[in-house]
């Protein structure tokens, strides 16, 4: 009406402190899914990040050690390509180095470091939606028993996902499109709902009809923002290095700093820290895009508020504590 006063409404995630389910199961559109995830590492950067430091940080070492291993038997197998002495052509090399320990070991370890960053990422957002110690901050030992519970079921699955994009790519290029981006939200139905391995296959499938393309567009807009984060990241070391050497203070260490092989090393731990940096900005995407697909089709958030409706407010908020500039409630 003409002269009614009309206040503002404010941001959909500006209040939130994502420490209960209502905050997750929300509508929300393009670029509010993006900025729920740099609001929820906003408020929980230190536990998520202290989660990731002690039950990923041991495996992403492992992880690049064995990189730099396998790098390194890799280029001696090229190098040894077209020797007098050497018996084998390149592709018995190559079939060498691919049934090689080394080989089978990184594969291994490389999908045992990407369970525990899924279950670590993924097992906190649980603990912030359902927590196990209400009122209780959020710490290693809760994610820990949910990483330790779903491991061995995440490990196999993430064979099996992998088997079953191999075998769309394979198949025709389309089907493997289609899958990699349909199964994106295998984990974290995975977690949330819980099932077997086929009833999240099919609840994934179910989920993503009618919104395969605005979940492919958000997930390539956040791929494109953590490739140009690694570049950039990449390019300041580069630059720093090349400033060093420019300076001359790299010439006397150019036997032992600037060989191939600690090369190979800084580069393959370089490589392995910007995956657990950056990775988590994927995996929270994905899960609020799951978070709003149920949403839209089942009114999860709708239905808890409505049964919240005459119900006293609780006590105070979990996970946090009052900041100087609140009053509590009242």
């Amino acid at each position: 009406m003409p002269g009614t006063y009309s206040a503002p409404v404010p941001h959909l995630d500006a209040a939130l402190r994502y420490d209960q389910a209502l905050d997750f199961w929300q509508e929300r559109d393009f670029g509010q899914k993006f900025s729920a995830v740099f609001d929820f590492l906003r408020v929980h950067w230190q536990p998520l990040g202290r989660v990731l430091l002690y039950l990923v940080g041991p495996l992403a070492l492992l992880q690049a050690i064995l990189l730099v291993v396998m790098q390194y038997q890799l280029f001696g197998s090229l190098g040894r390509f077209g020797r007098p002495d050497s018996p084998y052509g390149l592709g018995m090399n190559f079939a060498g180095f691919f049934t090689s320990p080394t080989y089978f070991g990184s594969t291994l370890l490389g999908t045992a470091f990407y369970a525990v960053l899924v279950l670590s990422v993924y097992g906190y957002l649980l603990e912030c939606l359902y927590p196990s110690q209400p009122g209780q901050p959020i710490g290693v030992p809760q994610v820990w028993a949910v990483v330790k519970q779903q491991f061995v079921s995440t490990f196999f699955s993430l064979l099996g996902l992998g088997l079953l994009v191999l075998v769309g790519f394979f198949v025709f290029l389309i089907p493997g499109v289609y899958l990699s981006v349909a199964l994106s939200l295998f984990f974290v139905v995975k977690l949330v709902e819980g099932g077997d391995f086929a009833t999240t296959l099919s609840r994934c499938l179910s989920l993503i009809k009618g919104k395969w393309w605005s979940t492919f567009g958000l997930i390539f807009m956040m791929l494109l923002l953590v490739g140009l984060l690694l570049r950039g990241a990449t390019l300041v070391l580069g630059l720093v290095v090349a400033g060093l050497a420019g300076a001359g203070l790299l010439g006397g260490l150019s036997h032992s700093l600037l060989n191939p092989t600690v090369l190979l090393a800084v580069f393959g731990v370089l490589s392995t820290l910007g995956v657990l940096l950056v990775y988590p900005l994927l995996l929270l995407t994905i899960a609020f895009q799951y978070f709003n697909l149920v949403e839209r089709r089942e009114g999860v958030g709708l239905r808890a508020l409505i049964q919240q409706l005459g119900q006293p407010a609780p006590a105070g908020p979990h996970h946090a504590t009052y900041r100087p500039d609140e009053e509590g409630e009242f």
